[in-house]
């Protein structure tokens, strides 16, 4: 789908954050002069990508759950939880999301004041998940009420991988660097190329099935199925481009996958292992199914697999090293992935 692009307002589709690359590519930029523009990027995926185009000393706004790259967490925060979520368990934190929406109650909120104060030019939002980050509407709502110009707000909402580097292209484009988004494009499409020539002579495509949580179960969507069957796999209970749902554990046992990666959004390997623990072990069949058996159970890393930006290649190779290590040996980076062990 195309990117939409109005004045003052934007809405478009869509190797982890490396100061050399930005480094490198600001370097070949050569004598080009683009004003400075104050940025407040209100999900993380977009302030990865605002840091991996060298922008970070433009960025004056940020999520409260911009946490990577590390630096990005001393930025201003401007939008809040309603309330903390993250320490409560998966079935309790489910309830919670389940309720706010039923109610059309927010789970987040802008500060408004902050927001006048830091006087952005660009405003990064988003259309695809209310859980993860503040919905594109809120933050219309909210600029309105308490700036008094107009600046521009771009919307995102990738559900391809193609979507992913698009954005990466159309956030540089707004930010005046637009060659830079396509220097950095180029070097993530060059990656993912090398995982498609690694698995071209791969006839078997192992069965996986990838968990964005665990109580209920619910498989992944948008660009993760589509990063399995770049990475040779085949990921049948789910769509690529299509939302996440959630599945019967019977679903689970009759498909038997080989593979089992799981991913639950916004958690630490411990925490990923200890509802792993919690939630799976004990399920009548688990010990039966072809990826246990062959101990091919993965965690990823917190919510890198959910987040759309650069690392998104990160997630592609570790899939790759996972299900192909005689292929990809080394290929992943370290804490990106690791093996499940009960």
């Amino acid at each position: 789908m195309a990117a939409l692009i109005l004045r003052r307002k934007f809405s478009m589709l869509g190797r982890g954050f490396s100061q050399e690359l930005a480094g490198s590519l600001i370097d070949q930029r050569g004598p080009i002069y683009t004003c400075y523009m104050r940025i407040c990027s209100l999900l993380p995926s977009s302030t990865e990508i605002v840091y991996a185009l060298g922008l970070d000393s433009q960025l004056v706004g940020v999520s409260h759950a911009c946490d990577y790259p590390e630096m990005a967490t001393s930025k201003t925060v401007v939008s809040r939880s309603v309330r903390g979520i993250t320490h409560l368990a998966s079935e309790e934190i489910d309830a919670i999301v389940r309720q706010a929406k039923a109610n059309s109650n927010p789970l987040y909120w802008v500060d408004g004041d902050l927001l006048q104060e830091l006087k952005p030019d660009l405003i990064i939002t988003q259309e695809i998940c209310e859980v993860c980050a503040i919905d594109s509407g809120s933050v219309f709502e909210t600029a309105a009420k308490v700036l008094d110009y107009e600046p521009d707000i771009l919307t995102i909402r990738p559900n391809f991988v193609a979507d992913i580097l698009q954005n990466v292209r159309n956030i540089a484009t707004a930010a005046g660097v637009a060659n830079r988004g396509w220097k950095l494009a180029e070097a993530l499409q060059e990656r993912i190329r090398s995982v498609v020539d690694g698995v071209s002579d791969q006839d078997a495509r192992p069965k996986v099935l990838c968990l964005d949580w665990l109580d209920p179960l619910r498989n992944t969507g948008q660009w993760v199925p589509e990063l399995v069957s770049i990475a040779g796999g085949n990921e049948q209970l789910a769509e690529p481009g299509a939302l996440s749902r959630e599945l019967t554990w019977k679903e689970v046992v009759d498909y038997a996958p080989e593979y089992l990666m799981i991913m639950p959004c916004a958690f630490d390997p411990g925490r990923a292992r200890q509802e792993t623990s919690e939630k799976l072990t004990g399920l009548i069949g688990l010990d039966a199914l072809p990826a246990v058996q062959m101990d091919q159970v993965f965690l990823f890393k917190m919510s890198i697999p959910t987040r759309h930006g650069p690392r998104v290649v990160d997630v592609l190779e570790g899939l790759a090293e996972a299900m192909h290590p005689q292929i990809f040996e080394d290929i992943s980076l370290d804490g990106v992935v690791e093996k499940y062990r009960s």
